[in-house]
C-alpha cells in the first residue's frame, strides 16, 4: 500500500470503498425491515424512510462522482478490497480447522 502513492491517494481509495459499504448498510436497513418486520428495534431510524433514501442517493452520488473523476483510483480501491476476500476465506478455513 505504501507504494500506491501519497497518503491522500490512500485515504481517497479508503473513502471510496467505505462509501460502498455505507450504501450497502443503508440498503440493508430496508431489507431487514421487510424480512424481519416484528424484530425488536433498540434504535429507530429518525425520518424513516426519507433519511435512509437521502443517504443512499448521497452515497451513490459520491460513488458515481468518484468513478467518473478518478476511475483508476476507484478500480484500484476495488481490486485491493477484492484481494482481501480470498485472504479472509483462507483465514476462516484455517481458523475452524
Amino acid at each position: 500500500m505504501m507504494f500506491m502513492g501519497s497518503f491522500d491517494t490512500l485515504t481517497d481509495m479508503l473513502v471510496f470503498v467505505m462509501w460502498i459499504f455505507n450504501v450497502m448498510l443503508f440498503v440493508a436497513l430496508f431489507i431487514l425491515r421487510v424480512r424481519e418486520p416484528d424484530l425488536k428495534r433498540p434504535y429507530k431510524v429518525p425520518g424513516y424512510p426519507v433519511i435512509p433514501i437521502i443517504a443512499i442517493l448521497g452515497g451513490l452520488f459520491i460513488l458515481i462522482a468518484t468513478i467518473w473523476t478518478q476511475t483508476l483510483l476507484a478500480i484500484t480501491g476495488l481490486v485491493l478490497t477484492g484481494i482481501g476476500i480470498p485472504v479472509y476465506l483462507y483465514h476462516q478455513k484455517h481458523q475452524q480447522a
